[in-house]
């Protein structure tokens, strides 16, 4: 039998395909990976078909590729080709270079137009394509940010352009083989508007002195005319006075359709329609009074008023709106007074009458007590009586003599210890009426002030009684600032009552010519807005703390009514956090120490601990609502903008707008806001302010974070370079548990113990 001597020839698959990138300008050697085989293959590099030289500067080293070095032409497809008698098999690889950007344009300052679309523009040429990311004020833009369009090629588009858009834009185009980057600054050229847009729909008080204000702002200071809407002329009786059209005794002719016209000669005319009516405003024909009733009786509060249109009255207790329809022991009677029958003592409380028509709203305040009935003892004998009435009586007597000679006794002794510290301190030494009371609770119908006063909401505050509230009344008297010397400088952006604008106001102070000063506008018809917004400025008139804004001035003889408030020259904390850890020489940051952040912290805990108390709760505390100055001096305030600068910050939540990141689970479910909710909040700010005005669970949606409150498990993490000490502090403020929350008293202490520059 003969022996098959032909030796067997085979040959095993290669890799499939590969790619690699390489930088330019670097040495590189690939090798090939050839298959076995019998015989063994031989193996070479190809390029295009044909074969690789064994020199140059692309050359073959035996089963490698080299690369000395790479260049941009060099990307492309090689193949290593393996080769026997039984065949040939093949890998390909995909060489891409990177090269590193060059400029084809870069982002330049640009003037951009209000209300229309605005491009900035950063195109390079590298290999492979690079990749661009934007940044506005040194935060990165994402492509779920609404406001912006990110375009491959790397154009960033401003869908709508905004008078706050001027800022400082930067982008980074980057590959592998490099990095560039610039920036641009965006001038916003103002449209031709009006600052702020006229209300639609006003009202004039019947036989009053009423201005209604038009202003308008524009590239060129625009002139300002008002026409009837039909073309006739003004009344003789009325006057125009720089935008303003003045009515020196309103009367029932006065109403009808006007129109505010805004010209320049750059940019044509606008024109709004102003209907105004004429309406007698609410009076109170009768008020609530404080009443105490026993357990069980029957309540009433009476309330009416008058007013053309006729008012509509409605009731608010504990600031809630009262819904008759879900308890049938309250009734409102047709003069709009209230019944409550079978009072309990989960009764007592604030009840609060609102009066409101079309073109005002008013609203008066009264504390009910309710305390339980005394006890009779009925098996007396019936003979005793007339003896039980006398003993009453005296006793009746001898406990209000008796109450009158503390009172004269307590008043005496008040004056005399006021008298003693005078004389201890001086003629300069003045210290304040009450002040002997101020350490204990006065007691009122055998309530503590304590149990009887609740907290209040800033945005639901209302005054304990109707005393209080004629007070409030003749502080906004005395808070009258003339419209007419306020300048527009821009619209900082919009919340629920309406535009927030940074103006001029001209003689505010005494010591200034101008002052620039935060005004919010209320721009809106709603009755709980309206009344908001009044309660709102009742609140700062009666603050008054170094770490708080303060109230300086009010504009209410024409609509939209206007609070002006204290306003600070580096803006709101938030952005100078995010500004602070900018890289870009244009930005002129400087970094903050742990020290400022401590001190930035402690400020915030001062104005909070003298809101909490005077018994006022603030609802959105946020580095966004505190104002900061160059000195770093930090002050409590409530810009609130909700609709559109801060609107990420916002999640609409049973048709409300609320700050759901900032608050803690008692409030989003059960709309319980207290000083232990803005504790919760203040928890939050400190994060913000060690984390550079980062969004609180920025990795999260506002889904994931409501299902965290409702778990009990969402916690912010430890930011980079925050103090341990601090950051436990932090998470005192997150306690599930309202008792184990601190008071603002305890952070301000606690904040004063820091070290400086504590690394603990």
């Amino acid at each position: 039998m003969l022996k098959n001597d032909v030796p067997t020839t085979e040959i095993d698959v290669m890799v499939p395909k590969m790619s690699k990138v390489f930088t330019a300008d670097t040495l590189q050697r690939v090798a090939c990976h050839p298959p076995r085989g019998r015989p063994e293959p031989e193996v070479w590099w190809e390029r295009g078909g044909q074969r690789v030289p064994t020199e140059g500067r692309v050359y073959q080293d035996g089963l490698n590729l080299v690369f000395r070095p790479t260049e941009g032409g060099d990307s492309g497809t090689y193949t290593c080709v393996a080769q026997n008698r039984a065949g040939r098999r093949t890998q390909e690889v995909t060489f891409t270079v990177a090269t590193a950007p060059e400029w084809v344009l870069r982002p330049q300052d640009s003037q951009l137009e209000e209300g229309k679309p605005g491009y900035l523009h950063c195109h390079a040429q590298a290999n492979p394509e690079p990749e661009v990311t934007w940044l506005r004020n040194n935060i990165l833009l994402t492509p779920e940010d609404s406001r912006f369009k990110l375009f491959p090629n790397g154009t960033l588009r401003i869908n709508n352009v905004e008078v706050y858009d001027q800022q400082m834009y930067g982008c980074e185009t980057k590959t592998e083989g490099g990095r560039l980057s610039g920036q641009a600054r965006v001038f916003v050229l103002e449209k031709l508007k009006f600052t702020p847009t006229p209300q639609p729909s006003q009202c004039l008080e019947l036989d009053n002195e009423i201005t209604i204000q038009c202003s308008a702002k524009g590239r060129e200071t625009p002139t300002i005319r008002w026409t009837k809407a039909d073309g006739g002329e003004l009344p003789p009786r009325v006057e125009q006075r720089n935008g303003q059209l003045h009515f020196t005794k309103v009367t029932r002719s006065d109403a009808g359709n006007y129109t505010c016209i805004a010209s320049n000669s750059l940019q044509g005319e606008i024109r709004a329609l102003v209907t105004l009516i004429v309406a007698v405003y609410i009076r109170f024909k009768l008020e609530p009074e404080n009443t105490t009733v026993y357990q069980g009786h029957t309540a009433i509060l009476h309330c009416q008023a008058t007013g053309d249109p006729e008012p509509h009255i409605h009731w608010m207790v504990k600031d809630k709106t009262l819904d008759i329809s879900k308890n049938r022991r309250f009734q409102t009677m047709p003069n709009g007074s209230l019944v409550i029958t079978d009072v309990t003592t989960d009764d007592t409380g604030r009840y609060t009458c609102v009066a409101g028509n079309s073109c005002s709203i008013k609203d008066r305040v009264a504390q009910l007590y309710v305390v339980e009935k005394p006890m009779h003892n009925f098996d007396e004998v019936e003979d005793k009586a007339p003896y039980k009435m006398i003993q009453t009586i005296g006793l009746s007597v001898g406990a209000a003599v008796a109450y009158i000679i503390v009172v004269l006794g307590l008043m005496f002794y008040c004056k005399k210890r006021r008298n003693a510290k005078r004389l201890d301190k001086g003629q300069d030494g003045e210290e304040p009426e009450m002040e002997c009371l101020n350490g204990g609770a006065i007691q009122q119908n055998g309530h503590t002030t304590a149990e009887i006063q609740e907290e209040v909401a800033l945005t639901n505050m209302g005054t304990i009684a109707t005393t209080e509230k004629r007070h409030s009344h003749v502080n906004n008297d005395k808070l009258h600032f003339p419209r007419a010397n306020l300048q527009t400088i821009t619209t900082l952006g919009k919340g629920e009552f309406g535009e927030v604008l940074l103006c001029k106001a001209k003689g505010m102070e005494e010591s200034e010519e101008e002052t620039v000063v935060l005004v919010k506008s209320l721009q809106s018809r709603d009755e709980q807005l309206q009344l908001d917004f009044r309660r709102e400025a009742e609140m700062f008139a009666k603050l008054s703390h170094a770490n708080v804004v303060r109230l300086l001035g009010l504009c209410r003889e024409a609509e939209p009514h206007y609070m002006i408030l204290e306003y600070y020259d580096l803006g709101d904390l938030k952005q100078f956090l995010r500004i602070s850890k900018s890289k870009d020489d244009k930005v002129k940051s400087q970094p903050i120490s742990t020290k400022t952040k401590v001190s930035i912290c402690a400020q915030v805990a001062h104005g909070m601990e003298h809101l909490s108390n005077h018994r006022f709760v603030h609802k959105d505390l946020a580095t966004r609502n505190c104002m900061i100055n160059s000195q770093r001096r930090v002050k409590v305030s409530a810009l609130s903008l909700s609709k559109d600068v801060y609107n990420s910050e916002y999640y609409h939540y049973r048709q409300a707008w609320i700050p759901l990141r900032w608050l803690p689970s008692e409030s989003v479910f059960e709309d319980d806001f207290s000083t232990k909710s803005d504790m919760w909040a203040f928890g939050v700010l400190m994060w913000e302010v060690f984390s550079h005005g980062e969004m609180p669970y920025t990795k999260l949606s506002d889904d994931e974070v409501l299902e965290g409150l409702q778990t009990g498990k969402l916690k912010l993490p430890l930011p980079d370079g925050c103090p341990s000490k601090i950051y436990k502090l932090m998470a005192r403020c997150w306690a599930l548990s309202l008792k184990e929350r601190p008071s603002f008293t305890e952070i301000v202490h606690a904040l004063g113990e820091q070290p400086s520059d504590s690394k603990v």
